[in-house]
């Protein structure tokens, strides 16, 4: 595809985040299977409550540094041309702080955010 195509322009980056996705989707899918049948084949039983909550705890802590990773994401984006991308992250960004609402450094990510986007422009 010629990337100066117009429309090609949007593609491109939808492609990378599905990719990008695709790719979290497959390392967390391998390893949840790792850690399950490793905890099953040691002693044939299913994984302990335990187990469960420490994988739990592990997804929140990389939901969390995800969405504290999402300004330098959103500079990135806009920076490559890729703005419509930036507001489709920032959409899926905004709904997970506002489940988050009243928790520590909750409005002040919203704001690097908002200013992310500002300062190039987008929102």
């Amino acid at each position: 595809m010629d990337p100066l195509i117009p429309a090609t322009s949007t593609l491109s980056p939808a492609i990378s985040h599905i990719a990008e996705t695709a790719a979290a989707l497959s390392t967390s899918l391998v390893e949840k299977t790792s850690h399950i049948q490793s905890n099953t084949a040691a002693d044939g039983a299913e994984p302990t409550e335990q187990h469960l909550q420490s994988e739990g705890k592990q997804k929140q802590k990389q939901t969390v540094q995800w969405a504290l990773d999402t300004p330098r994401r959103l500079r990135t984006m806009v920076a490559d041309g890729q703005r419509d991308a930036a507001d489709a992250e920032w959409t899926e960004v905004r709904k997970l702080l506002g489940k988050w609402e009243g928790v520590d450094g909750v409005e002040e990510l919203k704001n690097r955010c908002e200013e992310a986007l500002q300062d190039n422009g987008v929102a």
